[in-house]
């Protein structure tokens, strides 16, 4: 019952990232899409029901030979998102996204051909075959390759996570906890693809030791690697919604006197997103108010300070010394966000000041 919920809530979640994909054309959503479809449909193939039928209409290597399939799309998947999320380079990203889709098709297609032309062994579940078959000729090799991708893949991650993470954005401390999941990805798919070498090949005799320890491997690796996107999609949730009440109050204000500001966001836009849309709404009327007024150039104020001057504007009409157009816009190592959520604040609190001020009159 749990298998089903879950392949079924996976396919639902895959439906939303298509859905948005349609209208933003992304490639983390495409990546997302991907990878989670191919997570219903490798869960799905786990109910026994659904195995059944799969083996008696295809054969009984099918339903293990389309998981080995799947588990490459999930890891393709991945690695299309990743590589979109953490490459700036728009060259080197197209070219890393086709090695990946490359590199999955070929080794995935490999591994169902080498389990699909085996003949399964009867009543068997995963910990035997593990144990007994998984070294044998045909499941060795099928095993191997399927693995290839994965490594890589983890391998990737965990080398540009190490790069990339740190403490002062949210993708860097997110990054934190993905560095040591993929680390202990990669061991556990090296661990798996050395053990069957050696076990095939006739370098050592077939123990379960291997298969035991990356069962545990895995088990952590996921964990870490989805505590780091959880941890991700909660800070940049929370930021987003943060952002959204400093500066509603003043977005509202704005958008009276400046109608033709508001634009909306695309259907499919994520909670962020439509705070970003919301924001440049408020520098767009920004923008409109200022150019309506006969403010001087002015020099570029500290942003703090010009913050607070622009408030004050706003709502008493006063200039402040050096306030001019060129104190209304971020700098470039400011986003637009970060900006409207400064001025909002800063708008909040002189309201609260004038109020006070008026009150004690």
């Amino acid at each position: 019952m749990i298998t089903v919920l879950a392949a079924a809530l996976l396919a639902v979640v895959a439906a939303t990232r298509l859905h948005r994909w349609w209208f933003r054309r992304s490639l983390t959503l495409a990546g997302a899409f991907l990878g989670l479809a191919c997570m219903s449909i490798h869960m799905l193939v786990n109910i026994r029901p659904v195995e059944a039928f799969a083996s008696n209409t295809f054969g009984e290597s099918f339903p293990a030979a389309l998981k080995m399939l799947m588990v490459c799309g999930i890891c393709a998947g991945t690695a299309i998102g990743f590589t979109d999320v953490t490459t700036s380079k728009v060259g080197l990203r197209k070219n890393l996204i086709r090695a990946h889709i490359t590199l999955s098709i070929l080794t995935g297609s490999l591994a169902f051909i080498f389990f699909f032309s085996r003949p399964w062994p009867a009543n068997v579940d995963n910990l035997t075959f593990d144990n007994e078959y998984a070294f044998l000729p045909g499941f060795a090799e099928g095993l191997i390759l399927g693995m290839t991708y994965p490594f890589l893949v983890a391998l990737m991650v965990t080398v540009v996570a190490i790069t990339q993470a740190d403490r002062q954005t949210v993708t860097g401390r997110a990054l934190l906890l993905v560095t040591p999941g993929a680390a202990i990805l990669t061991a556990y798919a090296a661990l798996r693809i050395g053990y069957l070498l050696a076990a095939r090949y006739g370098f050592m005799e077939p123990t379960p030791t291997p298969f035991a320890i990356s069962r545990l491997l895995a088990l952590s690796g996921v964990l870490f690697l989805g505590a780091g996107m959880s941890l991700a999609l909660a800070l940049n949730w929370f930021r987003a919604r943060n952002a959204l009440q400093q500066f509603t109050p003043l977005r509202e204000e704005l958008l009276i006197r400046w109608p033709g500001a508001e634009r909306g966001s695309k259907p499919g836009s994520s909670a962020s997103e439509q705070v970003n849309d919301k924001a440049a709404e408020v520098l767009d009327a920004l923008s409109l108010e200022v150019e309506q007024s006969d403010l001087p150039t002015g020099i570029q104020l500290p942003p703090a300070v010009a913050a607070s001057a622009i408030a004050d504007w706003l709502v008493t009409g006063r200039v402040a010394d050096g306030l001019g157009y060129n104190s209304f816009f971020p700098g470039t190592d400011t986003t637009d966000t970060a900006w409207a959520a400064a001025l909002g604040s800063a708008y909040q609190m002189t309201i609260e000041n004038e109020r006070k001020m008026v009150a004690g009159q």
